[in-house]
C-alpha cells in the first residue's frame, strides 16, 4: 500500500467514526466495483462482469448496494473522487479516449443537442442509455465528454461557453416543438 493510500484510508476513519470506509465488501474492493460500473456503463452486462470477477449475483447485488452506500454517505466526496478516477480512465466507448479528444471527436453543438435530448425525452420516459445510443454514445463517452468540454468551456466562458449555451436554446426550442407536435404529450407544458 502506497503512503498515499495509507494517508486516504487514516483520515476516512477518523471521519468515520473508525470505519475502514475502503474495506472490501464481499471480496470486491472499491476500485474493482469502481471498475466493474466503468464496465457495465461500456456495454458489459452484469452477468459478464461477475462471471469474470467469480462471483456470484446476490453477493455483487450485496457488494453493489454497500459501495453505493458508502459512496452516498462520504462526507469528504474522497470516495467520490477516487470513483471518477477509477471510472473515467476505464470506461470505453464509442469514441476514443478522452485524452485524444479534439474539438472535433464530438463537435459541442453535437453534445449540446445530447445534453437537451436526455433532459426532453427522458421526461417522456426514454431511457437516458437508450437515448444516448440514438447519438452513438455510451454512458462512458457522455461522461469523459462532459469531463472534456466543461474544461474546456470554463476556460473560455465568452467563446465556447457562449457557443454551449446559445446550441442548448436552439435544441430546446426545437425538441420542446417537437413534444408539442407529435401529439401524444398535448397536457405536458414546458
Amino acid at each position: 500500500m502506497g503512503i498515499l493510500n495509507s494517508i486516504f484510508k487514516g483520515f476516512h476513519q477518523v471521519i468515520n467514526g473508525g470505519k475502514d470506509v475502503l474495506a472490501p465488501v464481499e471480496g470486491i474492493s472499491f476500485d474493482d466495483w469502481a471498475k466493474a460500473n466503468a464496465q457495465l456503463a461500456s456495454g458489459k452486462t452484469v452477468e459478464e462482469i461477475i462471471k469474470s470477477m467469480g462471483v456470484d449475483r446476490p453477493r455483487w447485488d450485496r457488494a453493489n448496494e454497500e459501495w453505493l452506500a458508502r459512496l452516498k454517505n462520504d462526507k469528504t466526496f474522497t470516495l467520490s473522487m477516487k470513483y471518477a478516477s477509477i471510472f473515467n480512465g476505464t470506461a470505453a466507448g464509442n469514441l476514443p479516449p478522452k485524452k485524444e479528444f479534439t474539438e472535433s471527436t464530438y463537435p459541442i453543438e453535437k453534445y449540446a443537442e445530447v445534453t437537451v435530448a436526455m433532459e426532453f425525452l427522458g421526461k417522456q420516459g426514454r431511457d437516458a442509455q437508450d437515448v444516448l445510443k440514438d447519438f452513438g454514445l455510451t454512458v462512458a463517452d457522455y461522461s469523459n465528454l462532459g469531463s472534456y468540454y466543461t474544461k474546456k468551456i470554463f476556460m473560455s466562458p465568452m467563446g465556447l461557453g457562449m457557443k454551449f449555451q446559445n446550441s442548448i436554446m436552439e435544441y430546446r426550442a426545437k425538441y420542446e416543438k417537437i413534444i408539442q407536435n407529435d401529439g401524444t404529450h398535448d397536457d405536458l407544458q414546458y
